[in-house]
């Protein structure tokens, strides 16, 4: 199981005004590289604005698919901005269907775990509109963070290749727990016992559990 890195993106600090609300947001990961030295935090000179929500050890790389644009354009008839999912990597071949929590991948020099899906939040709307806003949320096209478990140098066009599988808990499903929490109790436990999931999913996750 493999596929191609297809861009490497890395963001900045900007300030944006929409309507009366002025606020600080480096979700357009814009500055494409060919290269890019990797570390625990993540990309070097990768800005994450918001430290409660984005990066840290757990949230270093956010990675997404290439499929969401083609679907888009079937969907809507447009054009998904490829800002608007805000991620550091995007690949080929692979979406959050095929994607599973625990997941360890080779990309060049480095070696990745899969830790989460990221959770959509209100600057998507605020700044790409709520078509966008709206395919992204139903489509659970979130992306995918990951923590750096072997640091490095990507390229451009590095191959991403699976060299462990623990769960068969996808990313898309992991996303519709959020809001719809599995009925099954066993099923519960184990997401919440898989050593890879972040801390930060497990406390939404139980919060969700609690409320349905």
């Amino acid at each position: 199981m493999e596929t191609t890195i297809k861009s490497i993106g890395t963001g900045t600090t900007q300030t944006y005004t929409i309507g009366e609300k002025t606020f600080q947001s480096a979700y357009k990961k814009d500055n494409f590289v060919t290269s890019c030295i990797v570390d625990r935090s993540g990309i070097k000179n990768d800005i994450q604005v918001d430290k409660r929500f984005h990066g840290g050890i757990d949230k270093a790389i956010h990675i997404g698919s290439t499929k969401h644009f083609e679907l888009f354009q079937s969907q809507y008839a447009n054009t998904l901005d490829p800002l608007a999912i805000g991620c550091n990597i995007f690949v080929n071949n692979f979406d959050e269907n095929d994607i599973c929590i625990g997941d360890i991948y080779t990309i060049g020099e480095v070696k990745i775990e899969v830790t989460q899906p990221r959770q959509p939040c209100w600057k998507i709307g605020a700044l790409f509109g709520k078509e966008t806003s709206r395919y992204i949320s139903k489509n659970h096209a979130t992306g995918w963070y990951v923590k750096i478990l072997q640091i490095g140098t990507l390229h451009l066009m590095d191959t991403m290749i699976l060299e462990k599988r623990v769960s068969n808990i996808t990313i898309k499903e992991l996303s519709s727990y959020l809001s719809t929490p599995p009925k099954d109790k066993q099923l519960a436990k184990h997401i919440l016992n898989i050593s890879a999931l972040a801390q930060s999913y497990k406390l939404d996750f139980e919060k969700s559990l609690r409320n349905c």
